[in-house]
């Protein structure tokens, strides 16, 4: 028998409010989530990107707000400032078409900090944003972390590493022990990242980890050229597939700019999302990709933990993924809420392997195809599309720096 969002536990008041959004039934991991958050355990989950992860925490957590009391009581931390404005901009909508009286503050670094603090004056209930200056602003008796009882962790897997993990300790610890409850959700979470969230945890957390993996909605496929081609690949695949929104990801955010230019000089109309930039520009290359203005989104895997463009139809790796979790991360930006969407990878014969390597470790089929009048069909033997590097060495020196540099991918 298929739950319904009132079978989990959720009121009439909320569904009301998602119906609104046009949201009527669970997914999965609402399924199995909600019901244990509802239950004030601490929770550790894991589920595919698209899958609805932001309701999970916010509806039980909009369930066990106390609206009469104007004081933060919960906390939401996010890797980027992206998803901060995501799930601030959902909770305002479900109070907004709920009517309860709810309030959130957005809170992030390279942003106007007096208006944050006028925000804080408001007595908002819910605290979304970024780790480094929630911490700043409750150092400075500005965020009453003592009426905090629930922290969320979203993304968890960029928020516990090397980079991160410290910060988000010291939030906890400034939170009372006795009350707090602690909730990670992300679409991957390795050992190292659920250990450190468990250790983080006074009451053993509750498990619900779905089996991590690729939208079934997602068709792969990997084009095969030479490096300086690669450019001239995405101009193919644009004009051949139709395709109006599309995100190009790669590696290196300091060669993101250039590919913009090169793109741009093809009558492509693309824009850059990078950490480097500043917010208004974030703001403007969004709210372009957003209106339909631009096409193209060049990114880097900064940008692609939790980033929602509705109606993105295409991933294109122009570098090849480092690991299999920035595979999983960059193809969840399209396919979203069961909806078709094409990853297409474009390699170098050197770095084939890799493309190989995700999938095989993944459990995806990727189709081998190539560009021809506009459409896409499946590639000539490797040998017979190269047939000019028979006179040349096996292996570009360009590939021959990927394979270097990727010498310990296994490892990864």
């Amino acid at each position: 028998m298929n739950k319904n969002f009132k079978d989990l536990g959720i009121s009439d008041i909320l569904i009301s409010a998602l119906e609104k959004q046009s949201v009527n039934e669970p997914t999965e991991v609402q399924i199995n989530t909600i019901p244990e958050i509802l239950k004030n355990n601490n929770v550790i989950a894991r589920a595919e990107t698209g899958s609805g992860k932001t309701l999970t925490y916010l509806l039980p957590i909009f369930m066990g707000i106390d609206t009469s009391l104007r004081s933060a009581q919960c906390i939401i931390l996010t890797p980027t400032h992206e998803l901060a404005v995501q799930v601030h901009r959902q909770a305002e909508l479900l109070a907004q078409n709920s009517g309860m009286e709810i309030r959130s503050a957005l809170i992030i670094g390279n942003a106007g900090l007096q208006r944050q603090l006028d925000k804080l004056k408001e007595k908002p209930q819910i605290i979304i944003g970024s780790s480094g200056r929630i911490y700043d602003l409750i150092q400075r008796k500005k965020i009453p972390a003592h009426t905090v009882k629930t922290i969320v962790v979203d993304e968890a897997d960029r928020m516990l590493d090397k980079m991160n993990a410290d910060m988000v300790k010291a939030i906890v610890k400034t939170t009372l022990k006795d009350s707090r409850r602690l909730i990670f959700l992300s679409a991957s979470m390795d050992e190292a990242a659920v250990k450190t969230a468990s250790e983080m945890c006074v009451e053993p957390p509750v498990f619900c980890m779905a089996e991590e993996k690729i939208p079934a909605s997602l068709s792969h496929y990997c084009m095969v050229c030479e490096l300086r081609d690669k450019i001239n690949m995405i101009r193919k695949i644009v004009h051949g597939e139709k395709a109006k929104k599309t995100i190009v990801f790669i590696n290196n955010p300091e060669n993101i700019e250039v590919t913009v230019e090169k793109l741009c000089y093809h009558s492509l109309k693309a824009v850059g999302l990078y950490g480097g930039i500043r917010r208004d520009e974030r703001r403007k290359a969004i709210n372009d990709m957003l209106s339909g203005k631009a096409e193209i989104m060049v990114a880097s895997d900064l940008v692609s933990r939790g980033l929602d463009i509705p109606g993105v139809t295409h991933i294109i790796n122009l570098d090849i993924p480092e690991n299999t979790a920035s595979y999983l991360h960059r193809s969840g930006r399209a396919g979203r809420a069961g909806k078709s969407g094409k990853v297409i990878s474009i390699a170098t014969l050197g770095e084939k392997r890799y493309v190989n390597k995700c999938a095989k470790e993944l459990g995806i089929r990727v189709e081998y195809v190539q560009m021809r009048e506009g459409k896409m069909i499946p590639a000539e033997p490797v040998k017979k599309q190269f047939a000019s590097y028979k006179t040349k060495k096996s292996q570009s020196d360009s590939d021959k720096k990927y394979i270097k540099k990727k010498k310990n991918y296994k490892n990864k």
